[in-house]
């Protein structure tokens, strides 16, 4: 148990590190975070500005306005994507509900491949951009460190990280509880 713990803890930093290095310059066919066209789900690989999140038991702060968060504490997973507030809401596979911002990257995954983490059966991808999407999270990298990014993918978030200067946009981790299968078929799915 503690080293998945471990991985928990170390994966959604280098999943955001991957992310980043693949979201481009936001002026090719990746969307601007403040580009408000964009909103519902591509169902592909998405990385999304958080705005807010809930998790039950897990208090809000107080800048969140409390329509909002009676709306997300209502909101039970999983579910399908939706639209609120020009945000979209989705869920992770702990029932943590999230409100996202307009995609930093979408769909510009260069490769994804399945990796074991020591000898144990814990499983994580490993994500690489292409020109568009690295240069977008090496931006975001430089300009908006302490911003938390969520990764997506199929209308759920895979996993959630806070921007920092460690992050490497070439190589974005993307763990979950993921067996070799799992781990294996959304590579796959990720890199189609």
């Amino acid at each position: 148990m503690g080293a998945v713990r471990h991985l928990r803890t170390l994966a959604p930093l280098a999943l955001a590190a991957g992310l980043l290095a693949a979201c481009g310059n936001n002026s090719s066919s990746s969307s601007s975070v403040d580009d408000s066209t964009v909103v519902g789900s591509s169902g592909g690989f998405e990385i999304r500005p958080v705005f807010a999140r809930y998790a039950p038991g897990v208090p809000f702060g107080p800048q969140l306005p409390q329509d909002l968060v009676d709306v997300m504490k209502q909101q039970s997973c999983p579910m399908k994507p939706r639209v609120v507030q020009a945000m979209l809401m989705e869920c992770d596979t702990a029932n943590t509900v999230y409100l996202l911002k307009n995609p930093i990257v979408s769909d510009n995954v260069a490769s994804a491949t399945a990796k074991q983490i020591g000898h144990k059966d814990i499983w994580y991808v490993q994500v690489g951009l292409d020109d568009t999407g690295s240069g977008a999270m090496e931006t975001l990298i430089k300009d908006q460190a302490g911003t938390e990014l969520a990764f997506s993918y199929g209308g759920k978030v895979l996993t959630s990280v806070v921007v920092d200067q460690s992050l490497h946009p070439d190589r974005i981790g993307l763990i979950g509880d993921f067996d070799k299968a799992q781990a294996t078929q959304l590579a796959s799915q990720l890199s189609g």
